[in-house]
C-alpha cells in the first residue's frame, strides 16, 4: 500500500451538446475550442426524444451530439471546463430570458468509465468543487460499456455506447503515444 497518492494519467475530454439547431451546436463548439481544443470524434446528431426535461426551457424539437477532443487533459481540469460551458450557456441565453439556446455537458473518459459533470446533486454524485459534481454514466467491463441504474436514457443507447467505445480506443492510443 502506498501512502503517497499518485497523479492519475490524462483523460479524454468529451462533451454532449444539445440545442434546437445544428448551427447552435457548431457555434458552441467554436466558442469553446480555445479551452476544449479541436473535435477529433463526433457522433451523428440525433433527435433528443429521451426526456421532456428541457422542453419548457429550450423547446420541443432538440437535437444532440456527443464529441471528444484532441489530446488528453488532467482530470482536475474538468471543473474549470464545466464552468466554461456554463459561462457559454449564459452568454447565449435567449435575449431577456433565462432560457438556454444550447446545453453543454462536458465530462471525461478514461480506461474504466465515462464521467459527466453537473451542477445537480444526487445520491450517486460526488462533489468536486465550486458547485460541480461528478456523475459516472458508463463503466467499461468485459469488453464493453455498461450502464448503471441512473445512467441517462440516451447514454444507454447502443449507438452512444458504440461511440464511446471509439473514443476509448482513441484515448488508449493517445495514452500509449503520450499525446
Amino acid at each position: 500500500m502506498s501512502i503517497h497518492p499518485e497523479k492519475p494519467p490524462g483523460v479524454k475530454l468529451v462533451a454532449a451538446l444539445m440545442a434546437p439547431t445544428e448551427e447552435q451546436i457548431e457555434s458552441a463548439l467554436a466558442a469553446l475550442s480555445p479551452e476544449y481544443g479541436t473535435v477529433d470524434l463526433s457522433s451523428p446528431t440525433f433527435l433528443f426524444a429521451h426526456s421532456d426535461y428541457y422542453e419548457e426551457e429550450m423547446g420541443q424539437r432538440l437535437i444532440k451530439r456527443f464529441c471528444s477532443f484532441s489530446g488528453l487533459v488532467d482530470p482536475e481540469e474538468i471543473v474549470d471546463l464545466k464552468l466554461k460551458a456554463i459561462e457559454h450557456e449564459r452568454r447565449t441565453l435567449v435575449e431577456g430570458t433565462l432560457r438556454r439556446t444550447v446545453n453543454v455537458d462536458p465530462g471525461y473518459l478514461d480506461r474504466m468509465k465515462l464521467v459527466l459533470t453537473t451542477t445537480k446533486d444526487a445520491y450517486h454524485r460526488v462533489y468536486l468543487s465550486r458547485g460541480i459534481y461528478a456523475d459516472v454514466e458508463l463503466v467499461y467491463r468485459s469488453g464493453d460499456f455498461a450502464f448503471l441504474e441512473w445512467t441517462f436514457p440516451d447514454y444507454r443507447e447502443t449507438s452512444a455506447r458504440s461511440f464511446f467505445r471509439q473514443v476509448r480506443e482513441k484515448y488508449l492510443a493517445e495514452l500509449r503515444s503520450g499525446t
